[in-house]
């Protein structure tokens, strides 16, 4: 399976294209702004570096939020407009999930500060124990017990409150991690629709809402 991902969520434009698991290419280039005009040259670019024409790709994967809401519908429109012109199925993951797995820790909460709100996810091996949300940070800290890994632009502020557990540096989605999550996910299941997120929306696995769960 020869899988194209995209990220263009937060500060920077990346791809990677790997086939059955074997990285081809992987390129990311950091940016606040100029994702519209990078992306498609950068595709372009890593596809002819990779060996391979757009026609051979099986899959696309793109993060879809939370983010920058600039970045976030650049990536997201692109990875739709090319599923549609070579009619390959496309999947949206969060961005959240794919630092979570980036991590390379069993048990991690990934954060991402996007204009001072901060969001968060938890997951435990391939589990989400928190589903991607917008909530009080001490709250979501007190429903997880024992030891876990810190990871994301945002985790400096859950370090704060939780010294002993140890931060995974990364700033952006690594494309790779993106790609290879995209391996085992049902495109229907994983739509790329922009994941917007408001802290009495979000819900904990089984349906429970967040809010309902602290109280």
């Amino acid at each position: 399976m020869l899988i194209l991902a995209i990220d263009t969520a937060l500060n920077a434009c990346s791809v990677a294209v790997l086939r059955s698991g074997e990285v081809l290419v992987s390129r990311v280039e950091p940016m606040a702004k100029g994702q519209a005009e990078r992306l498609a040259p950068m595709v372009h670019e890593v596809l002819i570096e990779a060996g391979v024409n757009a026609a051979q790709i099986d899959r696309i994967a793109v993060t879809r939020g939370p983010g920058a809401f600039t970045g976030l519908r650049i990536g997201l429109a692109f990875a739709r407009g090319l599923a549609v012109a070579l009619d390959r199925p496309c999947l949206g993951i969060s961005t959240l999930e794919v630092l979570a797995h980036g991590a390379a820790a069993q048990r991690t909460l990934a954060a991402i500060d996007v204009a001072g709100s901060l969001f968060v996810g938890a997951w435990e091996g391939r589990v989400c124990v928190i589903e991607p949300c917008r909530l009080d940070v001490e709250s979501v800290l007190d429903r997880l017990h024992g030891e876990w890994s810190l990871t994301g632009p945002g985790a400096a502020s859950l370090a704060r409150l939780r010294p002993d557990w140890q931060v995974v540096k990364q700033d952006v989605p690594d494309p790779v991690i993106l790609a290879q999550l995209a391996q085992d996910l049902d495109p229907a299941s994983n739509p790329p629709a922009p994941l917007y997120l408001r802290g009495h929306e979000a819900k904990l696995p089984g349906g429970l809402s967040l809010e309902t769960a602290l109280t």
